[in-house]
């Protein structure tokens, strides 16, 4: 029993393109209900049914890539080589990145992922040296437990300076 066809809305018209968070775009290819899209990821081809929700959300998620390919595009630092890119991530556990120069450098999956970890370390360490700033109303009103203490000694100082 397949699930009968119904009119879809104006947002999910056939051919309409959906970008999706890790994936790229998806193209819509047929419409059955709010349960059942199908779409096809453009950039590898892939056909994947959906829900309106999901694809609305951008929440499809095209299968027949590797996990690891997320980690396309981000940066990390390296001793020897300065700033890489990763470029594409390979079965056999190989990382394949690019310098800055436009060389390729291969690595083990291992080595990237502690290279990453740096570099986040690095870049955070950065940024809260730069913003050192209370980030809450509640943050700025409270008060240290010395500084207390001070304003109870210059408070009793104040009542006691009359007698």
């Amino acid at each position: 029993m397949s699930p009968k066809k119904m009119d879809p809305p104006r947002d999910m018209q056939l051919g309409m393109h959906f970008e999706t968070i890790k994936h790229g775009t998806v193209t819509v290819i047929e419409y059955y209900n709010t349960h059942t899209i199908v779409v096809a990821f453009n950039n590898t081809g892939n056909i994947r049914a959906t829900t309106a929700a999901k694809l609305r959300r951008g929440d499809v998620v095209d299968r027949n890539v590797p996990a690891q390919s997320s980690m396309v595009g981000n940066k990390i630092m390296s001793a020897s080589h300065g700033q890489l890119t990763i470029v594409k991530v390979e079965d056999s556990n190989i990382v394949v990145l690019e310098s800055e120069d436009g060389e390729e450098v291969r690595m083990l999956m291992a080595k990237v992922k502690k290279f990453q970890e740096t570099y986040a370390k690095l870049h955070e360490d950065i940024v809260t040296n730069k913003e050192n700033k209370p980030k809450s109303l509640d943050s700025l009103t409270k008060r240290s437990k010395k500084a207390k203490d001070v304003n109870k000694i210059l408070n009793n100082m104040i009542k006691n300076y009359g007698e």
